[in-house]
């Protein structure tokens, strides 16, 4: 699912200077889209940061992680300032975290964007709609729900129209993929039974419909959102029983695992059992590479066994798919609402940092949240502790994160403070002596720095 979004967006953002890669992206032939890039893009050192980025989109979508990472990290480089690094750094990190489904992640990663204020209209509006996938993905409907429209609220601010339509287009994909989910023959599919109340797609079918119709000859509807569109619309017909639209629903799955699956629970819940497992079969070899929390293939094999009469089988599977379930919960949900500015807590800092960092420099990075509190630790000892001088663990943060490490410092320790103000007995010290003790000392910094960090004043968070 999320490939379709990527691809839209990547395409929307270099459409100026790449018409023929936009051009492929939206038609939906990657690698088309990636031979486009590769022109501009390419190993002989001349090529720009948008080429770069594109190219890296097109590598990503097409499977080819480790190169994605490459071509990131390079356009990464040719950044001209801290703002555009660190922005570009958390796009990019959240998109390769939701291809990997590390949600928790991606969520921190597009949540920094969108509370960011050096990003554009634009960025923000990709990061929530990256916010919405996660929340999706989670069975986190209600939050979904409230990052489409905070997307839909940025697409109306854009200066192009197809952010509005991008936001329509998912928003009708959750309530057709809830709808189909949460149909009464797949009421034991428990991980997505508390999304349902969400799942009704009527109305936003015809807000789609008429987004697609006031795309206009410049910038027509892209082919790779209407043919989305249609096999919403296959997918439905089939749930509710219509056997004969399984040969276009296959035009539409070749060689995607995601796509059969789909395809999957939509016989489930029409009573086909049979086309759900000719369609799992179908996908069962199209994608070898190990994916996390596989929940809706496990529920359908379980389904199938257990419609079969194969008992033994069944329990197996259901089995599996229960424990990778709790599992997911448990590791994918620290944070439910990351979009209203509230930060997680400093003890536990987010994932999205490391993600963004060469492995040898996580290790700083994790120094840095053991020890934030001590108020003598300096970037030398940082630095000493994983065996590089001080220059070059100021170098690879700014390349990767586009801060230096006392800014990651400074962040994580604000979030300390804001953490305790907003606690029921945070304001009992006092907000300069709950600073202090974490080693926020001179009071002009803190309120400065805070107020860029949260958009309002310590005393503001401490009157809560």
């Amino acid at each position: 699912m999320f490939q379709i979004y990527l691809a839209l967006i990547s395409a929307q953002t270099h459409d100026q200077a790449m018409p023929s890669y936009a051009r492929a992206m939206q038609e939906g032939d990657f690698e088309a889209a990636h031979r486009h890039a590769r022109r501009l893009g390419g190993d002989d050192g001349t090529a720009d940061a948008p080429a770069l980025q594109a190219l890296g989109d097109a590598a990503l979508l097409l499977g080819y992680e480790e190169d994605a990472e490459d071509h990131f990290r390079r356009a990464q480089k040719l950044q001209g300032s801290n703002d555009a690094v660190r922005l570009l750094s958390c796009r990019n990190a959240g998109w390769q975290a939701l291809n990997l489904h590390r949600y928790s992640a991606a969520l921190h990663c597009f949540a920094r964007i969108v509370q960011d204020g050096a990003a554009t209209v634009p960025q923000k509006a990709e990061a929530v709609l990256g916010a919405a996938l996660v929340h999706h993905q989670l069975g986190q409907q209600a939050a979904c729900d409230d990052a489409l429209r905070q997307a839909r609220a940025l697409g109306e601010a854009a200066a192009d129209g197809r952010w509005l339509l991008l936001a329509d287009l998912l928003a009708l994909d959750c309530a057709v993929r809830l709808g189909v989910r949460c149909a009464a023959g797949l009421r034991d599919h428990v991980f997505w039974q508390s999304a349902a109340a969400g799942g009704d797609h009527r109305a936003q079918w015809q807000r789609f419909a008429d987004a697609m119709a006031a795309c206009d000859a410049r910038r027509p509807a892209p082919e790779l959102a209407a043919r989305r569109h249609a096999c919403l619309a296959l997918l439905l017909r089939l749930a509710d029983g219509e056997r004969d639209v399984m040969s276009v629903l296959y035009r539409h799955s070749a060689g995607d695992v995601a796509m059969h699956v789909e395809i999957a629970l939509a016989a489930l819940a029409g009573d086909h059992v049979d086309l759900a497992e000719q369609s799992l079969q179908r996908g069962r070899h199209a994608d070898p590479r190990d994916r996390r929390w596989s929940l809706d293939q496990r529920y359908c094999q379980a389904k199938i066994a257990m419609l079969k009469g194969d008992a033994a089988a069944a329990f197996k599977a259901y089995a599996a798919y229960t424990a990778e379930a709790l599992q997911c919960l448990r590791s994918e949900t620290q944070v439910i609402k990351p979009l209203d500015g509230m930060a997680p807590p400093a003890a536990q800092p987010s994932d999205d940092i490391s993600a963004r960092l060469p492995a040898k420099y996580r290790r700083a990075y994790r120094y840095i949240a053991d020890h934030y509190r001590n108020n003598d630790l300096s970037t030398g000892e940082i630095a000493a502790h994983i065996g590089v001088t001080e220059r070059a663990l100021q170098l690879a943060f700014r390349e990767n994160l586009g801060m230096s490490p006392t800014a990651v410092l400074r962040r994580m320790r604000l979030d300390a403070v804001r953490a305790e103000l907003l606690a029921e007995d945070g304001a009992g010290d006092g907000i300069l002596k709950t600073a202090h003790r974490l080693g926020l000392k001179s009071r002009s910094s803190l309120i400065r720095g805070y107020r860029k960090q949260f958009n309002e004043a310590p005393s503001a968070s401490a009157c809560r």
